[in-house]
């Protein structure tokens, strides 16, 4: 299995819409159709595969409900120099893999406290109506998030050498990614629950969309956001503000916003409404949005076009005029806050923001890690500068 087997191509007309629909290649149609026939016969492309940021906003494109990005995927996984040899830093950031792992370096730093509640995470809490599942970087908040008042009513299952498997697929490695899934899929069918409540937007992604129609393995409960649980609670009359949010900022929606779908757009936006604050859009916006440029990291594992992209995305915060976004997305912050910086614009990530507003107190922010991630990453530095072959990385999980 592969990829590309999620779908049945034959459906595809290569009308060339996907990638004419794209806000950041842009392509006409003629151009468009082109490529598109390139990617089904597996030839090079003359932009894609040096151009694409891998957002994945072109599933929503296609008039056919077949999935672009895949097919995107597995040609720049199939790219011949990425075939023979790979970062050695790769295997480091997949959970999973052998030897030393950037999460597990985390959480080795974490108070003994908060180790202690990672432990208790690790087993399966009692039968219940809902769950709250926790993710890599939300492990790194687990006294926040085990003393929220917002969150009391949910028990917590995180196993801390657990993923939902992102940067395993989204870094083009499918072996990776389908060992790391059956590791998962064991762990969440020990839970007796009717709903799993994911604290972050990828985990969300993953177990809701791409490990049952990509991978092909369905799980046993219906899977919601955390922006659609406070959401429920609030309109239901069980949350109260108490916090009001009082900045203005532009809507960062990451990558996973177009493969939730329209629906998961609105929550958002009215659960940030419901907080208080004043929100305003951005040019490229929803299912057309532009992303933080991390993922095309994927095609080449240079930074260059990482760090272009992101500049595109500041650009268009401050046309917007404000000096503040909220991200909905771990991982935009984490990458985008180094340039952050330099341009002049605080992030706001709204997981905390929300639970602040509706009455938590937020004693590790989401910014107190950018220590502790760099601390990791200059442990660990002479990784980047090794190269590996790229079937061990497959082989090694």
């Amino acid at each position: 299995m592969s990829y590309i087997d999620c779908c049945d191509w034959e459906k595809c007309n290569q009308c060339g819409i996907c990638l004419s629909k794209c806000p950041v290649m842009k392509m006409g149609a003629k151009e468009a159709r082109l490529e598109v026939n390139r990617l089904q016969a597996g030839e090079p492309t003359a932009r894609v595969l040096s151009e694409c940021t891998l957002c994945m906003s072109c599933n929503g494109f296609c008039p056919n409900g077949l999935r672009p990005y895949e097919l995107i995927l597995q040609r720049v996984s199939e790219q011949a120099d990425r075939k023979k040899t790979v970062p050695a830093f790769l295997p480091y950031m997949l959970q999973g893999a052998p030897g030393p792992n950037f999460f597990q370096d985390l959480y080795a730093g974490l108070p003994g406290p908060d180790r202690e509640i990672l432990k208790k995470w690790g087993e399966p809490p009692k039968p219940s109506k809902e769950v709250l599942w926790i993710g890599c970087i939300g492990r790194n908040f687990a006294k926040d998030l085990e003393n929220s008042k917002v969150l009391a009513g949910l028990p917590k299952f995180s196993p801390s050498h657990l993923c939902c498997g992102e940067l395993h697929y989204r870094s083009g490695q499918w072996e990776a990614f389908t060992a790391n899934t059956e590791r998962l899929v064991s762990a969440l069918d020990l839970l007796k629950t009717d709903r799993v409540v994911c604290y972050c937007g990828s985990c969300c992604t993953y177990l809701s969309k791409i490990i049952p129609q990509v991978a092909g393995r369905a799980l046993p409960f219906e899977t919601i956001s955390i922006y659609q649980w406070l959401l429920e609670k609030f309109e239901a009359g069980e949350l109260t503000l108490k916090n009001p949010i009082m900045f203005k900022a532009a809507i960062q929606e990451s990558c996973y916003v177009s493969e939730l779908g329209e629906n998961f757009g609105e929550i958002l936006r009215k659960i940030y409404k419901a907080a208080g604050g004043d929100f305003v859009e951005l040019q490229h916006n929803r299912s057309c949005a532009l992303s933080c440029g991390a993922a095309s990291i994927a095609r080449d594992f240079k930074v260059g076009g990482v760090i272009r992209r992101q500049a595109d995305k500041f650009r268009e915060i401050k046309a917007a005029g404000v000096k503040e976004t909220a991200l909905n997305c771990p991982g935009c912050y984490l990458t985008m806050a180094p340039q952050s910086w330099i341009r002049g614009v605080k992030l706001r990530y709204m997981p905390e923001e929300l639970l602040r507003a509706f009455g938590d107190d937020i004693t590790t922010p989401i910014s107190g890690m950018i220590p502790s991630v760099m601390k990791a990453f200059a442990k660990r530095l002479p990784l980047a500068v090794k190269k590996m072959d790229a079937g061990r990385v497959a082989k090694s999980l």
